[in-house]
């Protein structure tokens, strides 16, 4: 499944209150827990992250200890889990790396996840566990876990999905567009670990990330530091490539000379792929918009405007997947405003081209 598919499932739980815990597994840096925060931020959750494989049994199980007259066992639990108090009512508690911790670490989970508690320890009503982990073959560290532990979980498979990364992640949290026009032409580039297994630096989501923070603070592909930096994060041949694919794009069109009819649209594939990247940003506030009652003017004529500019790319496919991206930033917004429009260039194309168009 893709991030956005596992999502899903996680808020499917928070929103009709079913307490089973959910573990995703996937490649790392494909953004796991980025996601969980967007959900807790979604949400208004308080967001308990525990990495287990920095943890010990102790930090997990709590401490036992004797009573005053020494007859009877007590528990101290540790801080690091909810507290109601301290948290407010509803939290989302993270267990991240939890196939990477040591069985022992597993174990003391094991009771949490089962039945909620630890000792005298219980999980707050309003807290929804979730455990993030590896796959067995993405080369990270692999502990198996127990049987009745992994019966426990609500177990999903993540896949690396470039289209939920750059509408649901990249985009809305303003990724450079160096890095989004890159990966929009070559999409097999945001995770690179298995074309060099022997490499230690692979591309990921999350390097891409770093790699755009770095060009924020400074865009010089000149400078060696720049570039250096560059590959230090994804990799010398993925590294390179990306800088020479930088160092062209002030040769590419520009959404608003192509608007303002100064440039007519390219005819090379990746230069058609980044022109239609700008047009799209140039709409990401539909990102934040729930129904089309809520454009305002302006917005809704800049909706239209980059519809007939996806009208005029050239091509039928070009214009397809220009008004699919469209789509993939919000569905139900881009559908309206088709029919708020009214205009007979776009309900010919969308009626010749309805059986393209609309999968998802």
């Amino acid at each position: 499944m893709t991030l956005r598919d596992f999502q899903e499932c996680v808020e499917f739980n928070i929103m009709h209150n079913i307490k089973h815990a959910v573990l995703g597994l996937g490649a790392p840096g494909v953004g796991k827990s980025q996601v969980v925060r967007q959900i807790a931020d979604k949400f208004g959750y308080t967001l308990i992250d525990l990495r287990l494989a920095q943890m010990s049994e102790v930090e997990i199980g709590g401490l036992i200890y004797p009573n005053e007259d020494r007859t009877k066992t007590r528990w101290l639990s540790p801080e690091v889990l909810p507290d109601e108090k301290r948290d407010g009512p509803n939290t989302i508690l993270l267990l991240d790396e939890i196939t990477s911790c040591p069985k022992r670490v597993q174990v003391a989970a094991y009771q949490l996840i089962l039945d909620r508690r630890v000792g005298q320890y219980r999980l707050p009503e309003g807290t929804f566990v979730i455990g993030l982990g590896n796959r067995e073959d993405d080369d990270g560290v692999y502990i198996h876990l127990a049987g009745p532990l992994a019966d426990r979980f609500e177990i999903h498979y993540i896949d690396i999905d470039f289209n939920s990364w750059k509408y649901d992640f990249a985009l809305p949290f303003r990724v450079h567009p160096y890095v989004v026009d890159y990966l929009s032409c070559k999409p097999a580039a945001l995770h690179t670990q298995a074309a060099d297994p022997e490499s230690m630096v692979f591309a990921t989501p999350r390097s891409w990330e770093r790699v755009s923070d770095i060009l924020k603070y400074d865009d010089d592909l000149n400078k060696p530091v720049v570039c250096n930096k560059i590959i230090g994060n994804v990799g010398m041949v993925e590294g390179s490539q990306f800088i020479a694919f930088c160092k062209e794009a002030g040769k590419h069109v520009t959404a608003d000379d192509y608007l303002e009819g100064k440039a007519e649209a390219p005819t090379d594939p990746s230069e058609l792929t980044i022109l239609i990247n700008s047009l799209v940003e140039k709409v990401s506030f539909l990102q934040n918009i729930p129904t089309v009652k809520e454009l305002s003017r302006e917005q809704t004529i800049e909706l239209q405007d980059i519809i007939h500019a996806m009208l005029g790319l050239g091509s039928s496919e070009a214009t397809i997947l220009g008004l699919r991206n469209l789509l993939e930033v919000n569905r139900t917004v881009v559908r309206d405003i088709f029919v708020v429009m009214n205009d007979p260039d776009v309900d010919e194309f969308l009626e010749k081209n309805k059986a393209l168009m609309f999968v998802k």
